[in-house]
């Protein structure tokens, strides 16, 4: 297999993180026992809210899941594009709540994370959109080049590099969009952030 890159490869950009626990008003016990005991009764809802979510415009395999989105990408179609990826309640009520930046000691906010996610997906896809909208690939293969991690309800395999043929018939190998993740066996992609 020709072993060159296509033309793109977007940059990374780095996370930021805020926020911090508040100081200074001190609880009495039996209050404070009483909102731990609500928290962790709270995580448990989630983690069973996660469990009955489900995904939208998922695709039996990987390669589904590519296909699409090479099909939406030579019509420039932004829109069916971004149904291919998370949306805000599939990464609300199925990713957020098994992340390890959703803890209570993190005191990472979900607006704060899924405002990255979702900031840096847009400009990448805005990115991709630019350079390869309209152009037409046939797909021969994915590859996944990351690790693959495993959640309690899903997986997510990174780094998804495709292997297509352009109109011309030159091979090459393209990435176009970041993760997928996958749920009962279907897949969807996680964001268009490629680093």
């Amino acid at each position: 297999m020709d072993d060159r890159r296509a033309e793109l490869t977007p940059t990374s950009v780095a996370e930021v993180r805020e926020g911090g626990p508040r100081r200074g008003a001190s609880l009495p016990i039996s209050i404070a026992a009483l909102l731990l005991a609500t928290a962790a009764l709270g995580g448990c809802a989630r983690q069973g809210d996660a469990a009955r979510a489900e995904l939208r415009t998922t695709f039996r395999s990987p390669e589904a899941t590519a296909e699409a989105f090479l099909e939406a990408l030579a019509v420039e179609d932004r829109l069916r594009i971004e149904t291919l990826a998370l949306d805000e309640d599939e990464f609300r009520d199925v990713v957020w709540p098994e992340l390890p930046s959703s803890r209570p000691e993190r005191n990472v906010p979900f607006e704060y994370g899924w405002g990255d996610l979702h900031k840096k997906s847009r400009n990448a896809l805005s990115f991709t959109l630019a350079r390869y909208g309209g152009q037409s690939f046939d797909l021969e293969e994915v590859l996944f080049k990351g690790e693959t991690t495993d959640y309690e309800t899903f997986r997510v395999h990174r780094e998804a590099w495709l292997v297509v043929r352009n109109v011309e018939g030159r091979r090459g190998r393209v990435q176009l969009f970041g993760s997928m993740i996958e749920r009962d066996g279907r897949y969807k992609l996680f964001s268009f952030v490629t680093d």
